[in-house]
């Protein structure tokens, strides 16, 4: 292959274009190969066209501002970079292009911005986060902490955690992931097991008096001493992995609401327990 004939260039007319459009772009300009542009620009030590090859670094606190209120082409022409250095920076922040950007009325919105995280108040706005992120700079309030764990009474969630999925329980909550991970570290909540999670979602609730009586008498006489269906305790007794009782049960013989396993079998309706030591106590404590 003929090799391609070789061109005296007047760098004169080009220098003043290196490193403010990529090699490729000039060369083809010139009609030179990519090579000689790209040796012309190393030896008059200029930086390549771009944002990583910048001659200087920009300071973006002067023109973040102006992010999205006017054409990135606008805007890398006052800044004196490339486009793509624009539209990255943008970008990064999370910032819509001009032309997509919507118009916001701040003045309904300004009092709620000390008190919303950027990213939560722009989701009610239909905003980007940028947009919230530059006027809270712009009327010099402070970023809101996120720290949404003040506000949450844990009391009544407790129960919930680590038992429903942290993004669930954050929403039903409303507050953040982190306040929830941040929580269960305190409360020494880790990986559930599928038995903990059924004892921690039951607390509060009818169950957590008669979880003791589960498999300590057959599951029809527990039903009718709750007043349930026997299927909702063979439920809740498979899920808490506890067998079956498996001894015969005398007829009309009622449990002993300690959890001891003993039937009573007198005629006393007032009768509970059996009145041993550890069923009075394990009936003050449900109690």
């Amino acid at each position: 292959m003929a090799r391609k004939p070789r061109i005296t260039i007047d760098w004169s007319q080009w220098d003043d274009q290196l490193g403010k459009t990529t090699d490729k772009e000039l060369s083809e300009k010139i009609g030179s190969s990519l090579a000689a542009v790209s040796m012309r620009r190393k030896k008059l030590g200029i930086a390549a066209s771009g944002e990583r090859g910048a001659r200087t670094r920009i300071d973006w606190s002067d023109w973040d501002a102006l992010l999205g209120t006017v054409e990135d082409k606008v805007l890398a022409e006052k800044v004196g970079c490339s486009l793509a250095s624009v539209v990255l920076r943008r970008k990064k922040l999370g910032i819509p292009a001009h032309n997509q950007r919507k118009s916001v009325d701040w003045k309904l919105w300004d009092d709620l911005i000390p008190d919303m995280a950027d990213s939560e108040l722009s989701k009610k706005i239909g905003c980007a986060p940028g947009s919230v992120r530059v006027r809270r700079e712009k009327l010099g309030i402070p970023k809101y902490d996120g720290d949404l764990r003040k506000k949450v009474d844990w009391t009544r969630w407790e129960s919930k955690i680590g038992v429903v999925d942290d993004k669930d329980l954050a929403l039903l909550i409303g507050c953040t992931v982190g306040a929830i991970v941040a929580h269960k570290k305190k409360i020494g909540v880790g990986i559930l097991s599928e038995k903990e999670k059924v004892k921690r979602s039951s607390i509060g609730d009818v169950w957590e008096k008669w979880d003791h009586m589960l498999g300590r008498c057959p599951d029809d006489v527990l039903a009718e001493a709750m007043g349930v269906t026997r299927s909702k305790v063979g439920v809740r007794r498979m899920r808490l992995v506890i067998a079956n009782y498996p001894l015969d049960w005398p007829e009309d013989g009622k449990p002993c609401l300690g959890g001891c396993g003993k039937a009573l079998t007198n005629d006393d309706p007032e009768q509970t327990n059996c009145g041993s030591e550890v069923c009075l106590a394990k009936l003050k404590e449900i109690s």
